[in-house]
């Protein structure tokens, strides 16, 4: 008999069909080395859960070991169990909170001890870690400097642009948001310097923003207000010019020999389905996992997809300040939400989760979490905020996908490994931007968009594990200057967290 469903703890009551399975057909699935067998009492979709045993109306469901809600209804063995009758229920944190006699544990990952830390080319900048790529940055200070900033990226090869969607009408909070996202823009290791076009009546203007950059970093800067200078074209023509004088100066640096030490990886994903929790985002852990132990840095952010899994990342923390941090984290964005009048399990899952067999924010956070690895969790930080330790750090952010990267982008990290079920062509004008999948359909859909196949991993063919230690080959060659696909496109997807209305 073929195997078509997977079990992720033996605990578990149901499994994941990794086949259509139409009703009454078998579904396979091993526990124990042993297999087992079912009959199908509904249609099950690509993807989605089948109830291993009775579940009666407000019973558990329970996959990775862990509860992913409570059911609306009698469900009996071998029927579907998806959104339509599993239903997210609130968290106690004051539950989840520890003294100071709390230690790390979370069970570890072996690793893969036999592997030596690489080494790889970079540009040494004078503060903080070296950058993989050498962009010479135009940065609008607002959305009225954005189309000029296109313009000019446009015609100087070496430079790139964001298009920044804000800047102005914004309460105090979300000028220090963005303000922050700009710096850290600027600051990001792989810029080598950095062009600033403003209009001149935004909430922070293009000499304050260029005196802000300058206090942080001594790379140069230089900044133009169209309407200092006469309008668009008189803007332009001045900004391309330094440009192509920075890109000049950019081109003469040499490249040195950098320790992965020095290395800070994004840790994202999105547009996630069953197969990201169960292999893709595994397989990144454990690189992830790989990375530390080489000494270098990777990030994890997302914070509203800890959600129903916070007391599962929690037990990553080095010690008990940060594993309380963790549990904080998540009560606040509740709580924010609920000032709002809004709740995060109308927004989480999304509909195209939702399609692709994540039925509940639990389920979608438990298997969210799996690709921050296993070693202790260090720090946790503000969006946009750099780390001062190294190893394995995690970001407050939102569970957009593409803001999520943008404030780790702005916290520094040079490359992001993207995971995806569903797929996503997202990427980022500054870092290059990986794209991984284990839904095997999505990568031959998506081809030109996706980098890594991981699907051998549902298909049993390889494991987690032997794919982790696989895509450390891949970072090195990032971190050496190969293009991942969306960077190749020119793909420069950024959104900035707000916390309030414009005003």
């Amino acid at each position: 008999m073929q195997i078509n469903a997977l079990m992720m703890d033996n605990t578990d009551n149901v499994v994941t069909c990794m086949t259509e399975v139409k009703t009454g057909e078998q579904v396979n699935y091993m526990k124990d080395d042993k297999l087992y067998s079912l009959v199908a009492k509904d249609d099950i979709p690509f993807c989605h859960k089948i109830a291993l045993t009775d579940i009666p109306k407000g019973g558990q469901v329970i996959k990775y070991g862990e509860s992913l809600g409570e059911v609306s209804e009698n469900i009996g063995t071998g029927h579907w169990i998806a959104d339509h009758n599993l239903i997210s229920v609130a968290r106690d944190y004051d539950s989840e909170l520890t003294g100071d006699d709390f230690v790390m544990c979370a069970k570890q990952s072996e690793g893969a001890p036999e592997l030596e830390g690489f080494k790889f080319w970079g540009y040494r900048r004078a503060e903080g870690r070296p950058g993989i790529r050498n962009h010479v940055l135009i940065l609008p200070t607002c959305a009225c400097g954005s189309e000029s900033s296109r313009i000019v990226a446009s015609q100087v090869r070496g430079a790139v642009n964001i298009v920044f969607n804000t800047g102005c009408s914004d309460v105090q909070a979300n000028t220090e948001m963005s303000q922050k996202v700009l710096t850290g823009f600027a600051c990001n290791p792989n810029v080598y310097g950095v062009v600033i076009i403003g209009l001149g009546c935004e909430t922070v203007p293009h000499l304050k923003l260029k005196e802000k950059i300058q206090a942080m970093t001594s790379k140069p800067v230089v900044s133009f207000g169209i309407q200092d200078e006469g309008g668009t074209l008189k803007t332009i023509e001045k900004a391309v010019r330094a440009a192509r004088d920075m890109a000049s100066e950019a081109a003469m640096q040499q490249k040195e020999l950098f320790d992965v030490s020095e290395f800070f990886l994004g840790i994202e994903c999105g547009g996630s389905d069953a197969t990201s929790g169960i292999a893709s985002n595994p397989a990144v852990g454990e690189l992830s996992d790989i990375l530390v132990d080489m000494g270098a840095t990777t990030m994890m952010s997302e914070s509203i997809e800890w959600i129903g899994g916070e007391h599962v990342l929690a037990k990553r923390a080095a010690d008990a300040k940060v594993h309380n941090e963790i549990i904080e984290v998540c009560r606040s964005y509740e709580d924010h939400l609920t000032a709002a009048g809004q709740d995060c399990r109308a927004g989480q899952p999304t509909p195209g989760n939702k399609a692709g067999g994540l039925s509940t924010l639990d389920e979608k956070s438990l298997g969210c979490i799996r690709k921050g690895g296993t070693r202790p969790i260090v720090e946790v930080l503000e969006q946009g905020k750099r780390p001062t330790k190294r190893g394995a750090v995690v970001m407050d952010t939102a569970g957009y996908d593409i803001s999520s990267v943008t404030s780790m982008v702005a916290a520094g990290c040079q490359a992001v490994i993207f995971t995806t079920g569903r797929g996503t062509p997202t990427g980022n004008a500054i870092v290059p931007v990986l794209k991984v999948t284990a839904n095997e359909r999505t990568y031959k859909k998506m081809e030109d968009n996706m980098d890594i196949d991981l699907s051998a991993i549902v298909r049993g063919e390889k494991t987690f594990r032997e794919m982790g230690k696989e895509m450390v080959g891949n970072i090195e060659d990032i971190c050496n200057g190969k293009m991942t696909k969306a960077e190749a496109f020119g793909f420069s997807d950024i959104a900035v967290d707000h916390v309030c209305r414009y005003v």
